[in-house]
């Protein structure tokens, strides 16, 4: 088991050392092929007709936090890279495990039953929205500067929000599952959740704690990887969005348009020059003949 752990330490590292890396090429080729100047210097930022609500800002931002603060302490829980901290992180972690439950059980909630904002729809996936993952992957790929639009959220988008929504379950189910202090009434939450099935079928509540905590462990390797792939596309496809959320630059807003595919960085049409004037078949008419006199 301990050989199986760090072997997944050895995995997730240097596929996050990949990851890392593939987003510096991928910033790199928006230099090379232009976007990076449009955006930071030409300003051609994706336009929006209205600003987020405070709400769903404000839960997110917490989530955010807690989740990024679960991340790091659950690391140094796994590689103590200092001395004396492991009381603090583990009691930190778990606080920040109910903040993060709390915001995850609130954002659904607010989702779903929200009387001024109820965006569930918004992260639904439709057939138009599969129909356009081409033409997205294409647009992130650096094979087209025209980024299908048909909803507020890309298709790639609400594919990550559902992905992340169901490992945040998970995580939460198997992060509670790793308590073995008889809190609930004399027992433990290992027990209620994982213990009596589990054990029963991998040899006892011990090696079931022991799959809570690996698979535990993967979806922290996990969130680690979609929160740095989010931050990164956060500052770069859409930066004054960035801003506004964290509450930096006050984001601008258009008129409301069609979803449809947005031609982003190519260039505005030029103008056709205006025609000249024609001249007139008869400039100056002839004037009438003046009868002799007699």
């Amino acid at each position: 088991m301990v050989a199986f752990q760090v072997w997944l330490d050895v995995i997730f590292t240097g596929l996050y050392v990949c990851v890392l890396a593939f987003l510096v090429f991928h910033f790199v080729m928006g230099i090379v092929k232009g976007r990076f100047h449009k955006k930071y210097v030409e300003g051609a930022w994706p336009e929006h007709d209205h600003i987020p609500p405070a709400t769903p800002k404000w839960i997110h931002g917490i989530h955010m936090s807690g989740i990024l603060i679960l991340a790091l302490t659950g690391m140094y829980l796994r590689f103590p890279f200092f001395y004396g901290g492991r009381t603090i992180m583990r009691n930190l972690h778990f606080v920040f495990m109910f903040v993060v439950t709390v915001t995850l059980v609130w954002r659904v909630w607010y989702a779903f039953f929200s009387k001024t904002n109820a965006d569930w729809r918004e992260f639904a996936v439709g057939k138009k929205d599969l129909a356009s993952a081409g033409g997205v992957l294409a647009y992130y790929g650096y094979f087209s500067n025209t980024k299908p639009h048909v909803a507020k959220y890309n298709v790639m988008q609400k594919m990550s929000y559902l992905l992340f929504l169901a490992m945040m379950v998970v995580q939460v189910f198997t992060g509670f599952a790793l308590i073995k202090a008889n809190i609930l009434f004399g027992v433990s939450p290992r027990d209620v959740l994982v213990g009596w099935w589990l054990g029963a079928v991998v040899g006892g509540p011990a090696a079931a704690l022991w799959y809570a905590r690996t698979l535990h462990y993967i979806l922290n390797w996990g969130f680690l990887i979609m929160m740095t792939v989010h931050f990164y596309l956060a500052a770069n496809e859409d930066l004054p969005c960035t801003l506004d959320f964290f509450g930096l630059k006050k984001m601008t807003t258009v008129a409301a348009h069609d979803h449809e595919d947005v031609p982003v960085f190519e260039p505005a049409p030029q103008s056709e020059p205006e025609p000249e004037p024609q001249p007139h078949p008869h400039p100056h008419p002839s004037p009438e003949p003046v009868p002799e006199l007699i």
